[in-house]
């Protein structure tokens, strides 16, 4: 999953501490989330950035969904919309059984063909932002969504086949011995197709959750209201304690800081997806605030990716360059110094199977200006501009600062482009309008490399030659081999495999590892359960939160 593009917070090294007393809290009442930028994308094909991710798991269940467990700090996978599953043992065929007493907001039912249907549209090329791995792993060649030749002339994806109501079974294209992980992504949810509204559906998705979209104005105020149509005793991941929620897009994140330190009548139920600001640090620890702090950590990495489709960046040497050149302290001081930002080393966390230390290159923390002018030297390079795309707001405008300079300083000519927050990643993705450097950042999707390495560095498997669309870099080492995986059926070979690869197609220098973020969040005096989920990039977990006493 895409990270947020702007920035999150700082923290500690515990995932997920809880600082706001934990008990069962009041039914009711209305949480305000406040959010730099409007989410990009709210339709369960499109949505794979964290922010809309946390948002969208209260309006739409998945089959599967993890949830985090503050106490045990860890996450947990659970049955969302599915009673049950089971794999064939060559892990090609996977079948799930729902739940009774799924409902939608009007109270259809939700059937294994509105299931089917959701996972047909994520085919479509106007879905392309949304998560490939239907595209990836599904058995069906040459489909092109439901919206193209009558879809596939009323059969659809013919590697899905719903027997009944209940019942759906997936036919993949290579063993995945992680599917139930999978399943947990939003391009799973269910869609009636009598609801379908295409690219306007971005807007209105119709409600599986415990909350139905009451109102959205683009770019200032999206409005949750219960959806008294779903059942708690089907959900075990969404407490669904406050009546509404109002998102606030736009506020800056320093003027957000200064309302939930001040905890006036207002904010006393309030969040922000932002994290405090650096400036704003020092008052965390203030007599009125320092009990409203929530601090974790999460799975993502921020790097930034080297476009090999533009012909300078084809140049290894140059990209080795850009890589020894980059002081990653610098880069990460610009996003707050050691309390809100951690140097990085892999795009792979540390606690992840899978994990190897960098071992090729051995830039340290603040690089290696040596090294890079020698690599600036023998690239050939005449001073010719880069261009750097970052979004437009918050830490991120400071740390492409930071990374310019530090190019500059050895001999690297590097312009910014600031692009809207609510479109980055879209507009990164589509090669005509993507930078030269991309600041990017990845969640792993589930606990597996194969959620890190394909779709970082790997292809668009329904594409020839194209890169995957989370791939900025553009890279195409490794490609081989990374097929070669695809067909392997023992998950510690499929590690070892996908650590190794990784390992050697990073001696190529696609892309520069930077920093992983830190969570610092400060939370109205009314919040409680405030717990920061690491699996959804930090952010505070909206399916736990509840409100001490109704407002």
């Amino acid at each position: 999953m895409t990270l947020l593009a702007t920035a999150c917070g700082g923290g500690s090294d515990d995932a997920g501490t809880q600082t706001t007393e934990g008990t069962a809290g009041a039914t009711g009442g209305t949480v305000t989330v406040y959010h730099v930028n409007d989410v990009e994308h709210l339709d369960p094909g499109r949505n794979f950035v964290t922010d809309s991710g946390a948002i969208g798991k209260l309006i739409t269940r998945t089959l599967t969904d993890y949830r985090y467990d503050a106490k045990a700090k860890k996450t947990v996978l659970e049955n969302d919309l599915a009673a049950s599953y089971e794999n064939s043992p060559d892990f090609k065929t996977w079948t799930f059984k729902l739940k009774d007493g799924i409902k939608y907001e009007d109270g259809t039912p939700i059937v294994a063909a509105d299931i089917k249907y959701g996972a047909e549209r994520s085919f479509a090329a106007d879905m392309a932002e949304g998560a490939p791995y239907a595209k990836n792993y599904l058995d069906c060649p040459g489909y092109k969504g439901p919206y193209v030749g009558g879809n596939n002339g009323g059969k659809g994806c013919t590697a899905i086949e719903v027997p009944d109501e209940k019942t759906i079974v997936f036919k993949l294209n290579q063993p995945v011995t992680t599917f139930e992980g999978a399943a947990s992504m939003k391009i799973w949810s269910p869609v009636p197709k009598a609801k379908d509204t295409k690219t306007a559906y971005d807007n209105r998705p119709f409600a599986s959750g415990p909350y139905k979209i009451e109102s959205y104005t683009r770019k200032k105020q999206l409005v949750l209201v219960r959806n008294d149509q779903w059942d708690a005793k089907t959900d075990p991941l969404r407490t669904a304690k406050p009546d509404k929620f109002i998102f606030k897009f736009g506020d800056a994140e320093a003027t957000v800081d200064q309302r939930l330190f001040a905890d006036g009548a207002a904010d006393k139920s309030s969040v922000s997806f932002a994290g405090v600001q650096p400036e704003n640090i020092a008052k965390t620890n203030q007599a009125n605030v320092k009990d409203r702090v929530v601090e974790s950590t999460d799975v993502c990495r921020r790097y930034i990716a080297f476009n090999q489709q533009k012909p300078l960046l084809k140049n290894q040497k140059l990209r080795e360059a850009l890589y020894y050149g980059l002081d990653r302290t610098s880069y990460r001081d610009a996003r707050g110094g050691e309390r809100l930002a951690a140097v990085i080393d892999s795009i792979i966390p540390q606690d992840l199977d899978g994990y190897k230390p960098e071992e090729h290159f051995k830039a340290p923390p603040e690089g290696d200006p040596a090294k890079a002018k020698a690599a600036l030297a023998e690239s050939g390079y005449k001073g010719e501009k880069l261009v750097l795309g970052s979004a437009d707001s918050g830490l991120a405008v400071k740390a492409a600062e930071a990374a310019q300079a530090s190019w500059k300083a050895v001999g690297i000519n590097v312009d910014i482009r600031k692009i809207p927050g609510d479109n980055y990643y879209s507009t990164q993705q589509q090669d005509a309008s993507a930078t030269d450097l991309i600041t990017a950042g990845w969640c792993q999707d589930w606990a597996s490399l194969a959620t890190i390495v394909p779709p970082v560095l790997g292809p668009d498997t329904t594409a020839p030659n194209k890169a995957a669309q989370n791939n900025y870099g553009r890279s195409q080492d490794g490609w081989d081999k990374m097929a070669e995986l695809n067909k392997e059926t023992d998950k510690a070979k499929l590690v070892t495999g996908l650590s190794d690869l990784y390992t050697e197609v990073m001696k190529t220098a696609p892309l520069v590892p930077v920093v992983q973020d830190l969570n610092v969040y400060v939370v109205g005096s009314n919040i409680d359960n405030a717990v920061a989920d690491p699996n959804a990039g930090g952010l505070p977990d909206l399916t736990q939160i509840a409100l001490k006493k109704a407002n």
